[in-house]
């Protein structure tokens, strides 16, 4: 449904927020926890590089395109963050670590030129976990972010987790929140787990004219690499939750707030039989496990069926709004999808609003 044809959530005296010094509109009320920024030092920086290259679409840089949309469907404030995971992997962590430190400041001075729009994530690198440990640090004290967000393939196994502990170790200190997304670490680091991407065989995914499988590109007739692609992204997401919901590794860490993208891919599907089959083995999974991570809405999980699982299996009090906006350009959608779930109003209202009020409120950001 295109954004016009969506009820009015911005009130009658939404202005443009340039006017206002960054207040939101009257009225406008969703908080949206998955958003995508690249700041401009970055670009500048990569664009130098003939790899990696920044990432392509007005979308990911044009903050007054970005402020008109969120203005026109009635968003407050975004939670902005970037894994970077292009050159997380694929650079030494002496090349990369300018890149990182310029988006935190570069997020850090649109917060602060923003700060009733937007809050911000520090992207941290996998390669070298002390300095990112100390740069989560320099991101509370020095840059007024309130935590960080880190790539999902740090998280596919214990091993993984525990190898990023000083950095939790500092997010416990300053309460911080964690977003974990899809991305690459760094292969060097003990746990690392890689996703294939586009390239995975266990899931018919091969590289183009490989002859196996229906990876993107592949002449392979007949195939649907776009469905084994997705069916890949659910069960990746779905293994990051087992991880940080299921085992004992945050339970260290009982002040840091996790979010893992995307409803955490399969994970509400499969999580009546990883219940049963711990209730078999003796050792029931505590409902409390589930409720240690928030989910969110952003682009792999936005299914109005999906969302209201997720709902019922971890609670619409942990789930978050969440559009994936950068690379997605149009909000409207992923709030229409929140509309058709079928929930309450008052479990809408939690998703759109209340949830992401109530985690940036513990975070200390004023007026969420």
């Amino acid at each position: 449904m295109a954004a016009s044809a969506l009820p009015d959530l911005r009130g009658e005296a939404a202005v443009d927020a340039r006017q206002t010094g960054g207040a939101a509109p009257a009225g406008a009320n969703i908080i949206d926890c998955h958003a995508h920024w690249v700041g401009p030092h970055v670009v500048e920086l990569l664009a130098a590089r003939t790899s990696p290259r920044p990432p392509q679409g007005a979308g990911w840089t044009d903050i007054d395109a970005r402020l008109r949309e969120m203005d026109k469907v009635g968003v407050r404030r975004q939670v902005l963050a970037w894994v970077g995971a292009s050159f997380d992997a694929a650079l030494p962590a002496a090349e990369a670590r300018p890149l990182w430190r310029a988006q935190n400041e570069d997020v850090a001075a649109l917060v602060k030129k923003y700060p009733a729009r937007f809050s911000g994530l520090a992207s941290l690198p996998t390669a070298n976990v002390t300095w990112a440990a100390e740069e989560l640090e320099r991101a509370h004290k020095e840059l007024g972010l309130i935590g960080a967000v880190l790539p999902l393939d740090a998280f596919v196994s214990l091993a993984g987790a525990r190898a990023r502990a000083p950095v939790f170790e500092v997010a416990q200190r300053h309460h911080s929140h964690v977003f974990v997304h899809r991305g690459a670490a760094s292969p060097d680091i003990p746990g690392q787990h890689p996703e294939s991407g586009a390239v995975n065989p266990y899931f018919g995914l091969a590289e183009p004219g490989s002859g196996r499988g229906g990876g993107r590109g592949s002449a392979t007739p007949g195939d649907n690499p776009q469905a084994r692609t997705l069916l890949a992204t659910a069960a990746h997401l779905a293994t990051g939750v087992v991880t940080l919901a299921l085992t004992d590794f945050l339970d260290a860490y009982p002040d840091v707030t996790v979010q893992v993208a995307m409803m955490g891919g399969a994970i509400s599907y499969v999580a009546e039989q990883i219940q049963m089959a711990a209730e078999e083995a003796g050792s029931p999974v505590p409902a409390k496990r589930f409720k240690s991570v928030y989910l969110d809405t952003g682009q792999s999980g936005r299914g109005p069926r999906g969302i209201a699982l997720a709902a019922k299996v971890f609670g619409a009090d942990r789930i978050l709004f969440g559009t994936d906006s950068g690379p997605t350009t149009s909000i409207g959608p992923t709030i229409e999808s929140v509309k058709q779930a079928a929930l309450t109003a008052e479990e809408k209202n939690l998703i759109f609003s209340g949830n992401g009020r109530r985690l940036l409120a513990a975070k200390g950001v004023a007026n969420p």
